[in-house]
């Protein structure tokens, strides 16, 4: 039986058990990870954890809605044992059955249809590290090779271990800026995620030096031999020398040859998925599901909200 559970009566050894056991696991879904980004989430569980769904919700004007917290790409259904879509299903209707409105993304080995869902595919990027470095380098685009090229002969120089403060520093001082999505709680959540990970060995940083002068920086989580690129920034010098492809390359290189694989974060946006193929990475599908069965009066106010 599938049962709703509340976030103080989750027995988060058996959740992450069910998650480390499962097919399709995802660092995104672990308690520690869910306790970060979302301080209170909340479960629907399958008998004694044989599998299950986070649930992520808010309450506004007394409605309980379902949303996808910052830093998580999907949720869905993770099972312990072999994996059932007919009971990835069953999970659907109970959220639907919960919820009126429903904004959230399935981990790509969750397939479902739905009358009462609009259903979106979305895309992600990733690549096999298990190949020798030169087998994967020859993958690239010939745009790749040019400026990791050009960041060698601009004697750029990678360094390991930046602190996360500089990196969402350096992010807020190029990227985000242009987003202009997250306030100040979500970068001190990103700070926090990055140091819990540094500090359980589940995430390294990068950084690309121009002499004394940082260009460019990234940090990658780790887990379940899968590295999952989380954020970066890149200054306007440093995207003109090739900083970027450069860390990059080094990254693939020192992870090359082994059973791995580098996560890109992934976008649907053309021009960031583009990036991440011209090292060799590929497409991977997930689905974003939308429930709105609001009020008249609330899809109003939700409208001038937005």
């Amino acid at each position: 039986m599938i049962t709703f559970v509340e976030h103080k009566n989750i027995n988060k050894q058996k959740w992450d058990t069910c998650i480390g056991n499962s097919s399709n696991t995802s660092i995104f879904v672990y308690s520690w990870y869910l306790d970060i980004v979302s301080e209170n989430w909340s479960a629907l569980i399958l008998n004694d954890y044989e599998a299950v769904f986070p649930i992520v919700s808010k309450s506004k004007y007394k409605i309980s809605y379902l949303y996808q917290p910052y830093f998580t790409r999907y949720f869905g259904v993770y099972f312990q044992l072999r994996f059932d879509e007919k009971i990835v299903n069953e999970f659907i209707n109970a959220i639907l059955e919960k919820y009126k409105y429903i904004d959230i993304c399935l981990h790509e080995s969750n397939i479902t249809k739905n009358n009462e869902l609009e259903i979106k595919n979305r895309k992600f990027q990733s690549l096999d590290l298990k190949f020798p470095y030169v087998t994967i380098q020859k993958s690239y685009s010939e745009n790749a090779k040019r400026n990791v090229k050009k960041a060698v002969k601009a004697s750029l120089k990678v360094e390991q271990d930046i602190s996360p403060e500089k990196i969402v520093s350096l992010f807020k001082t190029t990227k985000g800026g242009d987003l202009e999505i997250f306030n100040a709680k979500d970068y001190a959540v990103l700070i926090n995620l990055m140091n819990y990970c540094i500090k359980n060995n589940k995430g390294q940083s990068f950084a690309v030096y121009d002499g004394d002068i940082l260009c460019a920086a990234a940090f990658f989580m780790f887990n379940n031999n899968i590295f999952t690129y989380l954020k970066s920034g890149l200054t306007d010098e440093g995207k003109a020398k090739g900083a970027m492809y450069f860390l990059m390359d080094y990254f693939i290189k020192e992870n090359s040859g082994n059973d791995y694989l580098l996560d890109f974060g992934g976008s649907s946006v053309e021009s960031v998925a583009q990036f991440y193929k011209k090292f060799g990475a590929k497409d991977c599908v997930y689905l974003q599901i939308k429930k709105n069965k609001l009020p008249r009066l609330a899809k109003w106010i939700k409208k001038l909200k937005n």
